[in-house]
Order: structure tokens, then sequence, then C-alpha cells
């Protein structure tokens, strides 16, 4: 199955998933990693956020680069340069035509009145680890943005909504984040049981519809 979004181990990139980074000193490894596997640039606020010029020189120079993970955050401070950041990296990724992968912890309206003033000129966005409540993930879905769940679903208040979640576009994301490789396939499995149980939904459709979501976030289907 396609991982919308995990970070890398100390193996070598080479699964089916988006790995995402949040420093430009996690951006060398995406020089080195293998198909299936696809390559995030991203910064997050955590430490002083880059120069966006940065990103894009990135982006230019590795077309099948996507942007992985940028966002805001509520427990970093100096939330207007977040907020221009963020922007600023919208419109590269408009500009040139690549997928962004939403981070956001405590600034869900916020980031979702941005994204509705930006109007059309939006790329294709996920909404990463989505734990939103029920009407904002149908307002973050009504503007075509692919929500992304996590095993961190499971304790959020959205879980309650769960023979619903699959009724907008989704997408399955582990957010692995271990040093050892070898406990991913584990997790990747045990992720798409659990959700297949909470929503009733087959194994084999919801590993479909990740594919599908690959096709886009990698311009290779229609986003909308």
């Amino acid at each position: 199955m396609f991982d919308a979004h995990r970070h890398f181990s100390h193996a070598r990139a080479s699964a089916n998933a988006l790995y995402a980074t949040s420093k430009p000193g996690e951006w060398v490894r995406l020089a080195g990693m293998q198909h299936p596997a696809i390559g995030g640039v991203g910064a997050l606020p955590e430490r002083p956020l880059p120069p966006s010029g940065m990103l894009y020189d990135v982006l230019s120079r590795q077309s099948d680069l996507q942007v992985a993970e940028v966002g805001l955050d509520r427990r970093w401070p100096d939330a207007e340069a977040q907020q221009l950041f963020l922007l600023e990296v919208l419109d590269i990724a408009y500009i040139l035509e690549r997928s962004v992968s939403l981070h956001c912890v405590r600034r869900d309206g916020l980031l979702l009145s941005m994204l509705k003033r930006q109007g059309k000129r939006l790329p294709t966005l996920l909404w990463h680890g989505c734990t939103l409540s029920w009407e904002s993930a149908r307002q973050a879905s009504k503007m075509g943005i692919i929500l992304s769940f996590s095993p961190s679903l499971y304790s959020s208040s959205l879980a309650r909504e769960a023979k619903r979640l699959t009724s907008l576009r989704f997408a399955l994301e582990t957010d692995f984040a271990q040093e050892e490789e070898d406990a991913y396939d584990t997790y990747v499995s045990e992720h798409l049981a659990t959700f297949s149980q909470l929503t009733g939904s087959s194994s084999d459709a919801l590993i479909r519809n990740n594919d599908e979501i690959r096709a886009i976030l990698t311009n290779q289907s229609p986003a909308r």
C-alpha cells in the first residue's frame, strides 16, 4: 500500500511512500531515493525557517519532489513568520505544480481560513495526520484537500465518525518515524487492518484508494 506520509529511518528510502522532511539538513537524503519512494521537501517552525527560495531551488532541480511537510504550529513561536512562509511555499508549489503536505497543530481554523482566502490559487493539498472535527474535516474536503489519516486518528474524536470518513477524499499514512526499518511493514499492515475494521471498508478498496492518491500527489491524475 502507498503510505501518504512517513519519515526517514536509518535504511535507504525505498518504500512505496511519501517521505517527509522537516529541516534543510534532511534534504540531502532526498537525492538517494529509489522508486517507488517519493521525496518531500519540508521545513517546520520548531527551528528557524529557511528562506522559501531554498525550497524553490531544490524543487526546481528535482522534478519528482513534492512539498512535505510545511504548516502552522501553535507550540512554536512567531506565528506571523509561520504564516508568511507557508503562503510563499504554497505559491511556489502552485507555480511548479507540486503537491503540499500540511502540518497543523492547534491552528486548524487559521489554516482553513488562510487556504480559503487563496481561492483557486492552491496546489494539490494533503492534510497530514488529520484529527479535525467532523465539521472542519467536511469544510477541508469541500475545498479539495485530501485528509490523511495516521494511527493518531484512533484516539481522536474524529474516529467517532468512522462510517462517514470514507465519504470524504482521504488517504492513509503511517507517520512512521522510527530509526529501525524492521517494524515498518507490520506498522503499515496494522494501520490498514484497523482502519478497515473501523470504517467497514475492505483492505483492497483502501489500497486502491491510496494508489489513486499517490497518482494525484505526483501530478499523474486530475486533482479534482
